[in-house]
């Protein structure tokens, strides 16, 4: 605010756009709550966004522009390029005498606007305009120029339009068809590659010419809406293709390198989005245990484990179970992976403030039976995870963990008090990936000295491996299956927890208990040649059992 401003509440009264009683609800809960004024009144609908924005233009001096307005000249425009600009939050309207005249609509980015002072070499003269009128002048001025650059490298790659259209068609159509996670398309000086990730390994296929990289990476951008003249920055957008008949969503990131743009697409495929707790390779007895979990009308289940080890599925089945008609569930989520029928799903927006902590608070002002937090990472979120719990939630979340005991000890290390915890937690599932012997090239195998000495075994009788063939890419394997270690976190280990909060105290009760590890439940399927003794000495190598 500048020197002797007035009050936001005050011009908004003035303005005759606000009615007192509003403007001292938004003041009470701006003291207990410290979100801005202006963002608690377009939240509660006291006024609209474009009303705040003129009002912010009032308090702060500057003059206001209108959506109409916002028509920026050529020469503004080439004094910031895109990616600047996208990082402001701002777009050049006019330049003259060194001048830049350009609107923003955060108040908050005044400070920061001196740095195009040296960027651009002008000096800034700003103005505000309405938010979401801002974002769609800077999104079609600089659309127009991208689109304007676009045409003129498909003029100097012509005679390739077609074919590399072609190419990378059946080179995403084969990636989805193989049930691939990820394609990576890496420039190197003199050469390029292309791999895809299969079964959570990664492995190479025959790529094109090193000449058609740039050609390839280009028609990727222009798929995903990017700019594709801008190669020292990276990108992030979303791609639809469709395959067999189904619609298949994309997720493209690129990032610059020293041989050239390296671009990687995640493949998002509804069809292989399993729902089915069954199928997931939990057993009946652990299928009832989750479901006791998920029953529960508040309380806090945690699902943990490294990245990509199917946490996210484990908990959309979860909720699939309990997605019924008389509950309102709602998820935060870092992207946000799969559209689930009848739940309300918030994608997580760090860049512009939307954080885990802040999407959580509003959430709990929208009235929710079930609420799934894609990631408990800091301490504000554990914190409100908890408190929502005691509040008369049931919420479900992951943590990145070795196993269900070290899960409560983390939360305790994010400052969760251990009474606390002890009152909210109902229970953990800790899983893994395991790859699944192909079934084509399936032979017997006598495991090596060393892995049976890593896997605590003495007889190495029983067990089998993948001999390697065209259905599985000469890798051994074809498909994957969780396993799973469950603690319900009920009284004898509450009890425990408080009186020994530590891992070693939870993991020695667990054995009491005769709670299945993560290495024992590896070792089973391995036995019934589900998968080799080598996979699961890799994939539970932290397992303390």
């Amino acid at each position: 605010m500048v020197h002797g401003a007035r009050h936001l509440g005050d011009v908004l009264l003035d303005m005759g756009v606000l009615k007192q009683g509003a403007l001292q609800a938004a003041l009470a809960e701006q003291r207990r709550t410290g979100i801005r004024l202006g963002e608690l009144l377009v939240e509660r609908k006291a006024i609209n966004t474009e009303q705040l924005s003129q009002a912010l233009a009032e308090q702060q001096g500057l003059e206001w522009v209108s959506r109409a307005d916002l028509q920026p000249e050529a020469e503004a425009l080439a004094a910031v390029d895109a990616s600047t600009a996208r990082a402001f939050g701002a777009l050049p309207l006019s330049l003259k005498g060194g001048v830049l005249r350009i609107a923003v609509s955060d108040t908050s980015m005044l400070p920061l606007l001196g740095d195009l002072t040296t960027l651009a070499g002008v000096t800034p003269q700003p103005v505000l305009a309405e938010i979401e009128a801002l974002a769609d002048a800077v999104r079609d001025a600089y659309q127009n120029l991208a689109d304007a650059r676009a045409e003129a490298e498909q003029m100097v790659d012509g005679a390739e339009a077609a074919p590399i259209v072609k190419l990378l068609e059946s080179i995403l159509t084969r990636a989805v068809r193989d049930g691939a996670a990820d394609v990576h398309f890496e420039p190197y000086s003199g050469g390029f590659r292309i791999r895809m990730r299969v079964d959570g390994v990664l492995f190479e296929i025959d790529p094109p010419p090193a000449h058609l990289a740039r050609a390839l990476v280009s028609r990727i951008k222009v798929m995903a809406n990017l700019d594709i003249s801008e190669t020292r920055m990276p990108q992030d957008g979303r791609v639809e293709m469709t395959v067999d008949n189904c619609i298949v969503d994309l997720r493209v990131s690129t990032v610059p390198t020293t041989g050239g743009e390296s671009v990687v697409l995640r493949i998002l495929d509804r069809r292989n989005l399993q729902l089915d707790l069954g199928k997931l390779g939990l057993e009946q007895g652990e299928q009832d245990e989750l479901m006791r979990f998920v029953q529960r009308p508040h309380g806090i289940v945690l699902v943990t484990g490294p990245t990509g080890s199917g946490k996210t599925t484990t908990l959309y089945s979860l909720l699939s179970q309990v997605n019924t008609d008389d509950r309102k569930i709602l998820t935060v989520e870092d992207p946000v992976e799969y559209d689930l029928d009848g739940i309300v799903q918030i994608p997580v927006r760090d860049d512009i403030g939307v954080s885990y902590a802040r999407v959580l608070r509003t959430m709990l002002r929208q009235d929710p039976d079930i609420i799934l937090v894609g990631e408990i990472r800091d301490p504000e979120t554990a914190q409100i995870a908890v408190e929502a719990s005691l509040t008369g939630h049931l919420v479900l979340s992951t943590l990145h963990t070795n196993d269900a005991a070290s899960t409560v000890t983390r939360m305790v290390d994010l400052g969760v008090e251990p009474f606390m915890l002890a009152a909210t937690l109902e229970g953990i599932v800790a899983q893994r990936l395991i790859r699944c012997i192909c079934k084509q090239c399936s032979e017997p195998t006598q495991p090596s000295a060393k892995v049976l000495a890593l896997a605590g075994l003495s007889n190495g009788d029983g067990f089998s491996k993948g001999r390697g063939c065209e259905a599985c890419h000469f890798t051994g394997y074809s498909g994957r299956q969780a396993i799973f270690e469950i603690m319900p976190f009920d009284g004898d280990f509450k009890d425990k927890f408080l009186a020994e909060p530590s891992t070693h105290a939870l993991q020695a009760l667990a054995r009491e208990r005769k709670m299945q590890s993560l290495r024992e439940r590896g070792l089973a399927l391995a036995r019934t040649g589900v998968t080799t003794l080598d996979e699961i000495v890799h994939g539970t190598q932290d397992d303390d059992s």
